[in-house]
């Protein structure tokens, strides 16, 4: 069953930038129904993490019976270090049935990048890495999205736009 959620591509299935994540939380702080999942194992949790957020180990072998007794009704951040094994649960989430999932893009890099707080007591444990990688990735993310506006506009009513 979990094998075959991998593979499932779900029309939910949504990426969100740590600032975009960060705002998500504030707006949500108030109600009950956002969850901040932490997929990284417990050390990496316990020398770094987000406020508020719960740890299951993507890799802890109880990681399916911990997803079968949560809300499947509410929205979801998860996230690791990077970004991988968070969209391995993400997709494994979502082809069970959760609503809401979104995959923190880049992970605490990009999160510590941005200079976005950690939990108290974490803060600083893990030194500040500049990664080149993330950087370009959302760079490229946000020429995507201008390219996208920018020709919304200029494609005439009549004719689809190229794909």
């Amino acid at each position: 069953m979990y094998l075959s959620a991998i593979k499932t591509k779900a029309p939910s299935a949504l990426g969100i930038l740590p600032q975009d994540a960060w705002e998500l939380i504030a707006t949500h702080s108030k109600h009950n129904n956002l969850v901040i999942l932490d997929v990284s194992t417990p050390a990496e949790f316990e020398g770094l993490h987000l406020e508020g957020a719960v740890n299951v180990s993507l890799l802890s072998r109880f990681f399916k019976a911990r997803l079968d007794v949560m809300d499947r009704s509410k929205v979801y951040i998860v996230y690791c270090k990077v970004g991988g094994r968070s969209k391995v649960a993400q997709k494994l989430m979502l082809g069970i049935g959760f609503k809401k999932v979104y995959n923190l893009n880049g992970g605490t890099l990009l999160w510590e990048e941005e200079g976005l707080p950690f939990a108290s007591g974490t803060e600083g444990r893990a030194k500040a890495t500049f990664c080149p990688f993330f950087m370009s990735f959302v760079l490229l993310k946000k020429v995507k999205r201008a390219l996208r506006t920018l020709f919304a506009r200029f494609t005439p009513l009549n004719r689809q736009p190229y794909n």
